[in-house]
Order: structure tokens, then sequence, then C-alpha cells
């Protein structure tokens, strides 16, 4: 498969709100730092821009505990245009970068803590 360069996507959505959307397409449920920490990025920024999005809908957040977690709105209009591009862009991302930033996450649960399976994150 040919690498493109995804500046197009930057360009139409900015680098923060891009590189959100597509840790989210990635991984589903996501929460502002640990995004911002991925990709060494400012948390406020993180958190003002997917705020941006929740409120005109293209993301929807949930409380767990003192988190805010936030995924792609299922009730959006657009939502499967929008998982398509993002799909199709993460397919055409260079390999380091996807081992850089969008491979397995690479924190592990605190011991003793189970993994709880919420309706908005099955996979």
């Amino acid at each position: 498969m040919e690498v493109y360069d995804l500046s197009y996507i930057y360009a139409l959505l900015g680098e923060t709100v891009s590189k959100a959307l597509l840790y989210i397409a990635r991984f589903g449920d996501s929460y502002p730092t640990e995004i911002a920490n991925n990709f060494s990025m400012n948390q406020q920024r993180v958190q003002y821009r997917m705020e941006k999005l929740e409120y005109a809908g293209i993301l929807k957040s949930r409380l767990v505990g003192r988190t805010r977690l936030y995924r792609i709105n299922p009730r959006y209009v657009l939502r499967n245009e929008l998982m398509n591009m993002l799909q199709k862009a993460l397919d055409y991302l260079p390999e380091d970068e996807i081992e850089s930033n969008y491979s397995e996450r690479r924190r592990p649960r605190a011991k003793g803590k189970t993994l709880k399976k919420y309706r908005g994150n099955a996979e």
C-alpha cells in the first residue's frame, strides 16, 4: 500500500483535531490527557478542541469516575463518512508514525484493576 502525506487532513481539520479524531477512530473511547501525552501536545488545547467537537455533535462524552471519555457520536449524521475517511487516513499512515502514535496502547492497567466493559467501547 502506498504512503501518502496526510497534511491535507491537517489543513482541513487542524492538526490537533485530526490527531485526536484519528486516535479515537483507532482506539475508541479516549480522554484528552491520553491523546495529548501520546502526541506530546498541550492537554488544554486537546481538551478545548474535543469540547468544541462535542458541542458540534461530532463527539460524545461520558464521565467514568472523574475521567471524561470521548468517542465518535453514534448519532452524528456523517458518522459513517467520517469513520471511513479516518480509517482510510490510518491505512495510509507511514509505518513509523503508526508505530510511534497508533500502535497498541502501551500503558498497562494498574495491578489488580479489572477491565470493565462499557457499551460504547465495544470494538
